[in-house]
Parts: C-alpha cells; structure tokens; sequence
C-alpha cells in the first residue's frame, strides 16, 4: 500500500513541477496598418519587415502589415492605436503637425537632406529619434524607428534648371511649410487632392506636381504629360515611423526591444534600397521615353536650403519642442556641411 501512495505521490509531484515551470513566453499578434496603398513596393517592403519580425522573434511577434485604410483613413492612425482599434502604425508623423509643430520639424524638413543616408544618420546616430520618441510620449505611443522611401522629384512641364525658375509656376504642394517656401521662389502654390493631379497636368492647371519618387510618379502616369522632372530631388525627404503604444513597448522584455530596433533600422534600409533601384530604373525609362531629367547644381542646392531655412526658424517658433528640434537638425547639417555656421 505504501507503495502504491509513494508512486502516485512522485506522479503528482512530477505534474506538480511541470506547471509550477517558467511560464511560456508571450506571444503577440499585432496588426499595424501603413500609409501605403496595396501592392506599392513600399508596402511591398513593409510586409517584408514583419516577415522579418516573425523570424527574428521566432514566431513570437507576429505582425499583420495592413495597406493605407485598410482599418482607419490614414490620417486616424494614432487614434486607432491609441484606443485598441490597431496595435500600431507605420505612417508619416508629419500628419500630426496640428497636435504639435515639432511633428512637421522632424517629419521632413523641406529642402534639407541631400541622400536618404543623412536623414536616416540623423535620427539614428544623432539624436532625431530620440526627439520624435518625446513627442509622441504624450499621445501614449512609441515610435521604435523610422524609414524614408528617399528623396521626392518634381515633375514638371517645363524645365527649371534654377530655383528663381520657378517664378509664376503653378504648383500642387500642400498647404504650409512646403508651398511658403516655393512661393519664396515666386511659384503660385496650389492646393488639391492626388486624385487630381493627372487631370490638373494634362489640362494646364498647374505646372508641376509635388508627389513622390521619380518612380511613384512614373507608375501614376505624370511623365506622360510632364516632359521634365528634378532628379535627384531636392524639395522633399519624409520620414515614417513604426509605432506602437508606450505601455506594450515598455511590458517587451528588453531582448525583444532591442530586437524590434533592430528589425524596423534593417526595413529601412530595405526601403531605400528598394525604391532607390526603383527610381534609378524609372530614370532610365523616362530617358529612353523622351523625359528630360534635371539635376541641380550643388550651388543651386544650397541656395534653396538656404531660403528654407527662414521657412523652418518661422515654423519653429510654434511650439519649445519645435524649436528644440529644429536646433537639433541645424546642428548636424552644420557638421555634415549641408549648411554653413
């Protein structure tokens, strides 16, 4: 008999042991919507990033990368994320401009960088991130890295080898820190959705058309009508982010953070490799098509960063961390030489 109680005791036991074991990691299944559309080699490149997470974490993050409204309009992300709609966002913080200034300051500065490597040595070597990361603390969420797709072409129906050129030119920007420093160049900024910007081309509305890449603008069509672009582009070098709420950032143990660091800097690698292959092979399209390709002087350059730059100190005085950030980003072009003392 006492056999038998010593042998079911040492099964319990054993059982006993088993759940009383560490406990299982945690998963985490996360949808994070972008400001892609579908089947764009942008979002093409963010699908690869969770890719890439689930086999860093070996399974135990897994991503679902949702295209541009997939759950909210674009411009309702941090919202989302912020009530539990999405687990997180891959968009453009310049999109929170009216929440705070500095959004604008560190989303794209206009005219600043020369490569997409700058901007990207800036917020990762040099203090961007961490000042991106303190202005999304009060809205609850974390941003643990941003990408760039590289710098933005105009398309054009003339040619503007210079800035003055623009003088009397009818352009699609947006309406703020992008069109107030053409209109210093005397082009006449004009404001419209994307959707119309072909029909705006191909009957004269305007001259030229802030959109995207030299490729992203091929792929709508613009260089069917516009016989000439800024290429490399000078105007235009956005970031975005990938962001998640501060309180599940901070319940990641710190292996998995460093992970996801390390994971969303590799996507933005990715992102400008891709669409850097993507332009170059649309430049070589569009030349055989006919479209000619501008490429300003460094000169020509300088002096539209330079007339940005009263742009960027007015808007700077919107807000402290506006302003912080701004100095921040005057500092490293001043030691990189983007700007002079």
């Amino acid at each position: 008999m006492k056999r038998a109680f010593t042998a079911a005791t040492t099964a319990a036991l054993l059982a006993t042991a088993t759940f009383a074991g560490p406990a299982a990691a945690k998963d985490y299944n996360w949808a994070i919507q972008s400001l892609w559309q579908a089947g764009t080699a942008t979002q093409q490149s963010f699908e690869r990033f969770a890719e890439d997470v689930a086999e860093r974490t070996d399974g135990q993050i897994k991503i679902r990368p949702l295209p541009a409204d997939a759950v909210v309009g674009t411009a309702e992300t941090l919202e989302a994320v912020q009530m539990g709609v999405l687990d997180g966002e891959h968009n453009a913080p310049a999109y929170w401009t009216g929440r705070e200034p500095g959004f604008a300051i560190l989303g794209g500065l206009v005219g600043a960088y020369q490569t997409p490597e700058q901007l990207l040595d800036y917020h990762y070597e040099n203090g961007g991130l961490e000042l991106l990361q303190e202005a999304y603390e009060p809205f609850g969420l974390y941003p643990i890295g941003v990408t760039t797709w590289g710098a933005e072409s105009l398309p054009l129906m003339k040619p503007v080898e210079h800035p003055d050129e623009f003088k009397g030119m009818k352009l699609r920007m947006s309406k703020g820190m992008f069109s107030d420093v053409f209109a210093k160049f005397g082009a006449i900024p004009i404001e419209m959705a994307g959707t119309e910007v072909y029909s705006a081309l191909d009957k004269g509305v305007v001259d030229g058309a802030d959109w995207g890449t030299l490729s992203m603008n091929e792929e709508l069509g613009f260089h069917d009508i516009a016989k000439y672009a800024i290429y490399p582009g000078v105007h235009s070098m956005s970031i975005a982010d990938v962001a998640i709420r501060k309180d599940v950032w901070d319940s990641l143990s710190p292996e998995l953070q460093t992970t996801l660091k390390e994971a969303v800097r590799a996507f933005a690698d990715d992102m400008v490799a891709t669409m850097a292959q993507k332009d170059a092979e649309a430049a070589e399209k569009l030349t055989a098509e006919g479209v000619t390709l501008i490429d300003w002087s460094d000169e020509d350059k300088k002096a539209f960063r330079e007339a940005a730059v009263d742009v960027w100190k007015a808007y700077a005085t919107r807000s402290e961390f506006a302003q912080r950030a701004l100095e921040s980003q005057l500092d490293y072009m001043k030691k990189i030489g983007l700007i002079d003392d």
